[in-house]
């Protein structure tokens, strides 16, 4: 099977955190560039509080269930307040040589009510993935098809999946396998799977079924899930800025059928124990990273200080490594480096491979924390100018709104029933970092971007607080 560059074009929210109802287009999508090979920057603005890393959080949770793993025990509390559900809706565009698909992914997320208090089920998720549909769009002889469904799923139907038709077509009608997927139905909800993309449904549809269009679109997004989306959120700079761990990100192509990615704990404080086969890829990651990483940070490159080795608990051997930096021939600790530096040394490699790779997403919660304001809209220019991948990211650094195009920037509003918005009335000359400060002192657009803040009545309280506390 020829490997599909996969893309997401837009995304839904309802009822997720502050996120009554938003609507997010990525660039390609709003200048209809499908099957285009070349970046997409998605960079999302906004006070505190109004829905940024939310969205981060909502790429999580797609992740989570296209790779059939469960979902967060507490992503119950992700559900809007006073809400039973939150619903998704994903488009996305799949290419090969071959076929051209716009794949539309739904799903409901519903709390169970009541939760689970029975000794045997501590462990059970409180919130089922309740809904999920796939259906398609296919694009030939420059016309696209009508939609039709892949795959339609509800928890509470007795059905285990419509259309009947396909539910025939896909098992071949067979009943030993029409018993394993009703099984299978009730093992993913207890489990807080997906039931789509679980590994059940998997091996007993997609391996067996006739259907190329449903084998092309499932296996397309499991790929997508497992090897190019990935997702970089706050609590990798807590880390760092705590001087605790430096969670290394990367991507490696292993032979030409197989590629891992993930994240490589290091620590800082002290010396880190990790296998032989994990020495090896940091090294490569880090051969790799430093043909860039001397150009963006002049004369900086990083070393992984083998300190020997020891026999691990399972009886394999490990490596006993500390990361260096190294500049003007002198080699000192990462972890003596600026909290700036240990973050481009943490992502500069995804970077890479997203710079490199139509089909790889790249996501970063507060992409600017701690990185230099002008080295960070430059980073960003390059990536738009002459990248491939798609980058989405929040940042309160105003700089990259100077430095890339103003259909890559998204800005949260004060209304939660239409969170993401892009500026209109912009012109071609207006500085877009002024342009916003202008609209958030006085406003000008159809929807209110900034709640007002008083000046005097903060300092006034500020002085209160103090004298009621005798500071």
């Amino acid at each position: 099977m020829q490997e599909f560059t996969v893309r997401i074009h837009k995304a839904v929210l309802d009822n997720f955190k502050n996120v009554e109802h938003g609507v997010m287009d990525f660039a390609c999508n709003k200048n209809q560039d499908y099957f285009e090979h070349r970046s997409d920057i998605l960079g999302i603005y906004g006070q505190n509080g109004s829905g940024k890393t939310a969205f981060i959080q909502a790429l999580d949770i797609l992740k989570t269930l296209l790779t059939g793993n469960r979902l967060p025990n507490d992503v119950a509390n992700y559900i809007t307040v006073g809400e039973d559900s939150a619903r998704f809706m994903y488009e996305f565009s799949i290419a090969n040589n071959t076929s051209l698909y716009k794949v539309i992914y739904e799903f409901t997320l519903q709390k169970m009510d009541p939760a689970p208090t029975d000794e045997n089920d501590r462990d059970q998720n409180p919130t089922i993935v309740a809904s999920e549909k796939l259906s398609y769009y296919r694009y030939q002889d420059d016309v696209w098809s009508r939609p039709q469904t892949l795959i339609e799923q509800n928890y509470f139907d007795k059905a285990i999946f419509k259309p009947k038709a396909r539910l025939i077509g896909y098992t071949h009608n067979d009943q030993n396998i029409i018993d394993e997927l009703r099984v299978a139905k009730k093992y993913t909800a207890k489990l807080s799977t997906s039931f789509i993309f679980s590994k059940e449904v998997y091996a007993q549809l997609v391996k067996n079924c006739s259907d190329e269009v449903f084998k092309d679109v499932i296996s397309a997004l499991v790929a997508f899930g497992q090897t190019n989306l990935h997702i970089i959120d706050n609590r990798s700079n807590g880390l760092i800025n705590a001087n605790v761990i430096l969670p290394f990100s990367f991507k490696i192509n292993t032979d030409k059928s197989t590629t891992a990615m993930g994240v490589i704990p290091i620590a800082l404080e002290h010396p880190s124990y990790i296998p032989e086969s994990t020495y090896s890829i940091i090294n490569g990651v880090i051969s790799t990273m430093n043909t860039v990483l001397c150009k963006i940070i002049p004369g900086l490159s990083i070393e992984l200080g083998n300190l020997g080795k020891q026999a691990a608990r399972d009886g394999k051997t490990e490596e006993i490594v500390e990361l260096f930096s190294i500049r003007d021939n002198k080699k000192i600790a990462v972890k003596y480096e600026s909290d700036g530096i240990k973050k481009i040394i943490s992502i500069l490699h995804m970077l890479i491979y997203t710079y490199n790779n139509p089909s790889m997403t790249l996501a970063i919660d507060e992409l600017d924390a701690g990185i230099f304001e002008y080295l960070l809209g430059e980073m960003l220019k390059i990536i738009e100018e002459s990248g491939k991948g798609q980058l989405i990211f929040t940042s309160h650094n105003l700089r990259p709104l100077e430095a890339i195009s103003k259909t890559s920037i998204v800005v949260t509003t004060t209304n939660p029933k239409n969170r993401y918005f892009r500026l209109t009335n912009v012109k071609t000359n207006n500085n877009l970092r002024d342009f916003y400060y202008h609209d958030i002192v006085l406003g000008g657009q159809k929807e209110c971007i900034y709640e007002p803040t008083n000046s005097f009545a903060i300092g006034r309280e500020f002085r209160l607080a103090g004298e009621a506390n005798a500071l």
